[in-house]
C-alpha cells in the first residue's frame, strides 16, 4: 500500500478505534462512578494524577523513542534501526529503575503533606498508589516495543490490542457492581493486571513480527546515540511537564481548596475531553510516522505538507465529535452519570474548548521534533505553560470560583499559539502565510458555519433526546460537507477516492 493510502486506511482504523474505545470508556465511567462513589472515585483520580506527575519521563522518553525509531526506519540503515532500538530499550530499564524509586520516595512525601484524604481512606490510597507504580514501571520498559510497532505504521493491531483492553476495563467495571471485596482496591490492582497483561501481548508480537526486536547490549548499545536520545528526552521532558503537570498540580490546587468531592468532578472531566480528544489524534499518529520518515530521508517539503494536513485533519476530526458535545453537555451529563458532580460540565466544556483552539497549532510542534532542535522551544512554552500553576494559586486564594483554572489555561494558550509560529518559521523554515492559507483557514470556515447553524438550530427544540440527535448531525453533515468542498483540495480528492477503490477491489471483488 502506498504512503498516502496508508495514512488514509490508518486513520480510518484508529477512528474506529477510538469510536468503540470512547463508547466502552464512558460507560464505564458511568458504572464506576456509581460503584466506588464520589469519594473512592476523587481519591483514585487524585492518585492517578500523582503517579501521572511523577511519571513524566516516562512520556518525555515514550515521544524520544517513537521519533528515533521512525527517523532511523527513514534512513533505511538496518544497523542504525537495530542500534536504535537496543540503546532506547537498555535507556528505558535504566529510567524504569530510578522512576519507580522517585515515585516511592516522593509518594510517601505527598501523602504525608500535600494530599487532603480523608483518615479512613488513607490506607487504601497508598495501596492503588503501590499499583499504579508498578504498572508505571511495566509502561516505561515497553515502550521500545510500542514505538517499533508504531513507526513501522501497523496500527491495525495497535488498535485490536486497544479494543480488547477497553473491553476487559469494561468488565472490570461490571465486577465491581457485584462484588464484595474492597472495590477501590480491587478497581486499582485490575487495572494494573490488564496494563501488563496488554503490555507483554504487544512485547510477544513485536519481537515475533520486527527483526530489529533483538536484544543484543553488548553489539549493539550505541553510546554516542544514548547521549542524542537522553539530550532530546531530557528538553521533550519540558513539554511533557508543560502537558501533564499543569493538569496534575491543578488537580491539587482543587483538593487543597475545595476537597476531595471536587476531584470527582475534574476526574469525570478529564475522562470525558480525553476521550473526544482521542478522536482527534487518529490522523496524527497514522501521519506523524510519515512526518518524521521524510524527515529522516531529508524530505523537508514533504514534512511540512504533512504538518499542514495534519493541523486541518486534526481540527477536523476533533471539532466532529467535540462541537456537539459542548453544546449538549448538561443533557448528555444527566442521562450519562446517575448523579453529575458539581463543577463537571463546566469543567469539561472549558477544557475541549481549550483543546480546539490548541489543534490549530499544535502540530507545529510535532514538525520541530522530527527535525530534533527544541532545546530553546520547550524551554519558552514550557516556562509559559507552568504560570498557570502559581496564577491559578493566586486566584483561588482570592475565592475565585474553580473554573477559574481553566480560563486561565485558555488566556495562556493563546501566547502558545504565537510561540510555535515562531520556532516553526524559525526552526523548521515553516512559511507562516501558507500555513494559515492550507492549515488553518481551509478548517476555519466550515467550523464556524457549521457551528452557527447547530447554535441557531438548538435553539427552536426543548433539551432532550431529539434536540441532541438533531444538532450532532446537521452539525457534522454541515462540517464534513462544506470541508470536503472548501477544505480539501484536488489531490486530496484524489487519493481519497483511490483508497476507497483500492479497498472496494481488494476487500470487495467477490461480492
Amino acid at each position: 500500500m502506498i504512503a498516502s493510502h496508508r495514512v488514509i486506511f490508518n486513520t480510518g482504523i484508529l477512528y474506529t478505534k477510538l469510536l468503540i474505545v470512547m463508547v466502552l470508556g464512558l460507560f464505564s465511567v458511568r458504572i464506576i462512578l456509581g460503584a466506588l462513589g464520589e469519594t473512592n472515585y476523587g481519591i483514585y483520580s487524585l492518585v492517578a494524577g500523582v503517579v501521572g506527575l511523577l511519571g513524566l519521563l516516562q512520556g518525555a522518553m515514550s515521544s524520544a523513542s517513537m521519533r528515533f525509531m521512525s527517523h532511523s526506519l527513514g534512513s533505511k540503515d538496518e544497523q542504525l534501526i537495530l542500534k536504535t532500538f537496543n540503546t532506547t530499550l537498555f535507556l528505558h530499564f535504566v529510567i524504569g529503575i530510578a522512576i519507580i524509586i522517585i515515585i516511592e520516595v516522593g509518594g510517601y512525601y505527598m501523602f504525608k503533606y500535600l494530599l487532603n484524604i480523608p483518615l479512613e481512606r488513607l490506607l487504601d490510597a497508598k495501596i492503588v498508589f503501590h499499583f499504579m507504580a508498578i504498572t508505571t514501571f511495566i509502561t516505561i520498559i515497553s515502550v521500545p516495543y510500542d514505538a517499533v510497532i508504531n513507526s513501522h505504521e501497523n496500527l491495525l493491531f495497535l488498535s485490536i490490542v486497544d479494543i480488547a483492553g477497553a473491553i476487559l476495563k469494561f468488565g472490570v467495571a461490571l465486577y465491581l457492581t457485584i462484588s464484595h471485596l474492597n472495590l477501590l482496591i480491587l478497581y486499582g490492582f485490575l487495572l494494573m493486571i490488564i496494563q501488563i497483561f496488554l503490555r507483554l501481548i504487544k512485547q510477544y508480537y513485536s519481537r515475533r513480527k520486527y527483526k530489529e526486536c533483538k536484544i543484543n547490549f553488548r553489539n549493539n548499545l550505541d553510546r554516542p546515540l544514548a547521549k542524542t536520545i537522553l539530550s532530546f528526552s531530557g528538553w521533550n521532558l519540558f513539554g511533557s511537564i508543560a502537558s501533564m503537570s499543569v493538569t496534575q498540580v491543578r488537580s491539587i490546587l482543587l483538593n487543597m481548596f475545595f476537597g476531595v468531592n471536587l476531584n470527582a468532578a475534574n476526574g469525570v472531566a478529564i475522562q470525558v475531553t480525553g476521550q473526544v480528544n482521542a478522536v482527534s489524534s487518529s490522523m496524527t499518529q497514522a501521519l506523524n510516522p510519515q512526518l518524521v520518515k521524510s524527515e529522516g530521508g531529508g524530505d523537508r517539503d514533504r514534512m511540512i505538507r504533512l504538518t499542514e494536513l495534519a493541523t486541518k485533519y486534526s481540527v477536523f476530526l476533533f471539532a466532529l465529535f467535540a462541537i456537539p458535545v459542548i453544546i449538549e453537555m448538561p443533557y448528555l451529563f444527566n442521562i450519562w452519570l446517575k448523579e453529575v458532580p458539581q463543577f463537571a460540565v463546566i469543567f469539561s466544556r472549558l477544557i475541549l474548548i481549550g483543546l480546539l483552539v490548541e489543534k490549530f497549532s499544535f502540530e507545529i510542534t510535532s514538525a520541530i521534533r522530527a527535525v530534533g532542535d527544541i532545546r530553546n522551544f520547550q524551554l519558552i512554552e514550557t516556562f509559559l505553560a507552568l504560570t498557570a500553576i502559581p496564577i491559578a494559586y493566586f486566584f483561588l486564594k482570592l475565592g475565585y470560583p474553580p473554573y477559574s483554572v481553566y480560563l486561565i489555561n485558555l488566556f495562556i494558550g493563546a501566547f502558545a499559539f504565537l510561540i510555535r509560529f515562531y520556532f516553526g518559521k524559525r526552526v523548521v523554515k515553516l512559511n507562516i502565510t501558507e500555513f494559515i492559507r492550507k492549515g488553518i483557514l481551509t478548517i476555519l470556515f466550515p467550523l464556524l458555519f457549521s457551528s452557527i447553524i447547530a447554535l441557531l438550530w438548538r435553539h427552536f427544540f426543548q433539551d432532550g433526546l431529539f434536540r441532541f440527535i438533531s444538532v450532532s448531525l446537521i452539525f457534522m453533515c454541515c462540517i464534513t460537507l462544506s470541508f470536503y468542498f472548501f477544505g480539501i483540495d484536488k489531490n486530496e480528492k484524489s487519493k481519497l477516492l483511490g483508497l476507497v477503490n483500492v479497498i472496494r477491489i481488494k476487500y470487495f471483488k467477490k461480492l
